[in-house]
């Protein structure tokens, strides 16, 4: 039923016992007691229809004095809801840690000594901690970085970092990417994950820096070459 003819219904139900009497009736009794009756029964009629009104405006916020918002007396307590199951959360990327990280400056002396024949190097500013190198071999100055630790756990490099990448028949991972010239001209890298967790990555920029367009017309070392250095047996 509508709240509205839930409204009218309790109006009707709550005022019909106050119908006046009949004033014939009054008359024998005398005029007087009749009319004061009378007015006392239309005060009561009056009070009870505020009253009504009062309830029914409860009824129609659920604010019913004695009842709770959902109409269930207080004898009756709601049976609490039965707790959802717990779901369990969404898996999270997994972060990669480090056991260790060879300090950059023993890592560049590997580098170094890997490097061809023919080669001068030097130190950009701040490489000494950063792993970075110049190295030069006539021809215009490129960039290496290089850099060489032990996560944790290889879950994520290897989800990341190399999947779809060759394997080496005792379990060595190695990735090599060469930078589309549309993007980043001249940018190789190469990274090696061998089977005891050590990580290694290096990269050659055929610019004197990483955000300077590229100055050779070819990489300083050959894919061959870096990768040859990149799972030398020297890295530890």
């Amino acid at each position: 039923m509508p709240l509205e003819e839930d409204f009218a219904q309790a109006l009707r139900t709550t005022l019909l016992p106050f119908e006046p009497p009949h004033t014939a009736s009054l008359v024998q009794g005398g005029i007087r007691n009749g009319r004061r009756r009378r007015r006392r029964r239309a005060m009561a009629v009056g009070v009870s229809a505020a009253a009504v009104l009062a309830i029914v405006g409860g009824l129609g916020t659920g604010l019913v004095p004695g009842l709770p918002a959902d109409g269930r007396t207080a004898d009756h307590p709601l049976t609490p809801p039965a707790a959802s199951a717990p779901t369990d959360p969404a898996p999270a990327t997994p972060k990669v840690t480090f056991t260790g990280t060879l300090p950059a400056h023993r890592a560049l002396a590997t580098l170094t000594a890997l490097l061809p024949t023919g080669m001068s190097h030097s130190n950009p500013p701040g490489g000494r901690t950063s792993g970075q190198l110049w190295v030069d071999d006539g021809h215009g100055t490129s960039l290496l970085e290089v850099h060489v630790s032990r996560p944790t756990s290889t879950t994520a490099i290897r989800t990341h970092v190399f999947t779809g990448a060759t394997q080496w028949a005792d379990g060595t991972l190695i990735q090599s990417r060469q930078a589309p010239p549309a993007t980043n001209p001249g940018h190789e890298t190469v990274n090696v994950l061998r089977p005891d967790g050590l990580y290694v990555t290096i990269m050659q920029w055929q610019a004197p820096s990483a955000d300077t367009p590229a100055t050779r017309t070819a990489p300083i070392l050959t894919m061959t070459q870096l990768r040859a250095i990149a799972t030398s047996s020297q890295w530890q």
